[in-house]
């Protein structure tokens, strides 16, 4: 990173990505997907990685079949697009409990998202699974994943802990390195930027074409004065619920949300881009037995 923007071979970079789900999306169909979004003119993918569905019990690891994530990646290098990795360990992504296991609630007092040491403990280990995969993949090792995020709107969690992040920053360094950009994502307001940031991390926001970019990014400069600029989750939509009203947005509301982002310098992600379904997934009924009320039914996340 220079003072205000990326630097991509030397040069000052921004990307214009779309969230997909590949854990959404029938295998069969990840290429075709990719291939939609390239041909749209994006020149990156955000990926979140949900840990529940790759660590279904402690110990026992899947990332075979429609959990093939270095396939997927693979896609994404044949097809021409950059890749910003979001690993958790929370994602949020109406997810199952936001990705974490539900066999972390075995321990009746694990305090979650914090530096409690039995959830720091089920952390490392998967981490020290996931990371090293991913190390390969990163830009400055030939590969085409270009940031990596550090959890996930944390600032939106009551705990605000920061030795809990700073953990984290430091489990990433080891397995990653310097070299890669390491970013937090959280929404535009003060509180929030003050509990989901970190100093050796880059914030970013999120927000949607109903709230003003001038503003956002005003707020998001208060928290960090230089780097790039960036929306990581521009909202072209909303989920739908099985048997609900289809949830739509304006296409000219959303487009003109995008234009005053693209006329303010930053890098941008549109959340969602191709979200796919939610289906029954063999080794997902543990985490079924702990939704809550609002993630017992299955969503479908809209496309833009």
């Amino acid at each position: 990173m220079s003072r205000d923007c990326f630097l991509k071979d030397g040069k000052c970079f921004r990307y214009i990505s779309g969230s997909i789900h590949y854990f959404r999306v029938p295998p069969v169909y990840w290429k075709d997907r990719l291939l939609k979004m390239y041909m749209t003119g994006l020149n990156a993918v955000q990926v979140y990685v949900p840990w529940n569905f790759h660590e279904p019990q402690p110990g026992m690891f899947n990332f075979e079949g429609e959990r093939d994530l270095e396939r997927f990646l693979n896609l994404t290098v044949e097809l021409g697009l950059l890749v910003i990795l979001r690993p958790g360990p929370y994602i949020c992504a109406e997810w199952d409990m936001g990705g974490l296991p539900a066999w972390l609630l075995y321990k009746k007092d694990i305090a979650l998202r914090t530096s409690d040491p039995d959830y720091l403990k089920a952390v490392d280990s998967w981490l020290s699974v996931l990371l090293p995969k991913i190390q390969p993949r990163l830009y400055s090792n030939g590969g085409n994943i270009i940031s990596v995020q550090v959890e996930n709107e944390y600032g939106s969690f009551h705990a605000c802990d920061y030795s809990y992040l700073r953990h984290l920053l430091t489990i990433f360094r080891l397995y990653l390195g310097d070299d890669v950009v390491l970013f937090t994502t959280d929404g535009n307001s003060n509180i929030e930027l003050r509990c989901g940031t970190l100093q050796g991390l880059l914030a970013t926001v999120d927000f949607g074409p109903g709230d003003n970019a001038t503003n956002a990014f005003e707020l998001l400069r208060r928290v960090q004065p230089q780097g790039p600029l960036v929306n990581s989750e521009y909202y072209t939509g909303w989920l739908d619920y099985w048997g609900e009203k289809h949830a739509s947005s304006s296409a000219e509301q959303v487009s003109r949300g995008l234009q005053n982002i693209l006329e303010a310098g930053a890098s941008v992600n549109m959340y969602m881009f191709e979200g796919g379904t939610n289906f029954l997934a063999t080794g997902m009924a543990l985490t079924s037995r702990i939704h809550t009320s609002r993630l017992q039914r299955a969503t479908i996340m809209t496309h833009l």
